[in-house]
Formats: structure tokens, sequence, C-alpha cells
């Protein structure tokens, strides 16, 4: 017992003892590799995609480069027809300044029906990006109603893609 246990201690201290040496050229102006830095605009983190809530208070959260001043437009659908939709505001709009962390919050507070959210950011080199959002609040009772008609009409293999893909949309 007391010999096999002697004999994996020395061999975990000759694994743990061992390294890796790694060998180094010098490198100069003709062998430098070129980086692609990623050009950081601005992304929407929730909501992700078009959702349906019952919960009419949402906390709206952002990134965007360090600098960037990101506009938030709140609409809400005026129209009584189902088939057009005419968006009127619904506040005044609210101006986000994006800091050190690259993250931006906000709280809206929506009107039942359709509304939009429209997300503006204007970079630091004067360039603009719009993402819009369409966010649906309903009664509780309509939206399990929504979800079991859903559910219903929709084959197990489709509902899974649609969890799986949640992040393309």
């Amino acid at each position: 017992m007391i010999k096999k246990l002697l004999i994996s201690t020395v061999v975990l201290l000759i694994i743990g003892g061992s390294g890796a040496v790694v060998y180094g050229n010098p490198t100069d102006a003709s062998t430098t590799q070129e980086t692609k830095v990623e050009q950081e605009t601005l992304k929407v983190l929730t909501p992700n995609r078009a959702v349906v809530t019952s919960d009419k208070n949402m906390v709206l959260s952002f990134t965007a480069p360090e600098g960037t001043t990101v506009t938030i437009d709140v609409y809400y659908n005026a129209s009584v027809a189902t088939s057009k939709q005419n968006y009127v505001a619904a506040y005044d709009p609210i101006e986000v300044k994006i800091g050190a962390l690259q993250r931006g919050w906000a709280e809206v507070e929506l009107r039942k029906g359709l509304n939009k959210i429209d997300f503006t950011a204007v970079y630091k080199d004067g360039g603009e990006d719009t993402i819009s959002r369409t966010v649906e609040v309903k009664d509780m009772n309509d939206v399990k109603k929504q979800v079991e008609e859903s559910i219903a009409s929709t084959s197990s293999t489709e509902r899974l893609k649609s969890i799986v893909n949640t992040e393309n949309e």
C-alpha cells in the first residue's frame, strides 16, 4: 500500500515538474502579421427579438463602444385596424451615454398592444446604426391562449428548432 502511494507520488511529481519549452523568433517589419480589429457596433441584448409579454415595464439592455450615444425611442400602435400600424411616440426619447463598461440600460413603460422600440447609436466617428424591436403587451389570458395555440399548431421538431435558434433571430 505504501509502495503504491510512493510510486504514484513520484509519478505525479515528474509529470507536474515537466514543463513546455517554447522558442520564438524575433520579428521584423516584413514579417509582421496584420491583426483584424473587429468594428464594435450596437448590440441589443434585451429584448433580443420580437416578443409578446404581459408585463408593461421592461428593462432594455444593450452594448456599444465607449463614447457612443444611444437614443431610445418608444412608439405605440394607435391604429384601430389590425392590418396597418400607425406608430405614435409614447414619450420623449431617452439618451444614454455609453461609458467604460460598454453597456447601457433603460427602463421603459409600454402600453397594451403593439409597441416599437428604436435604438439609434451615434458613434464617436459620426457613424449611425439603428435597431428596431417589436414588443406586444397582452393580458395574461391572451398570452396563455397564444402559447397554447402555437404549441398545438407546430410539430415538436419545429418547436425544438425555434428553441435552439433563438440567438440567430
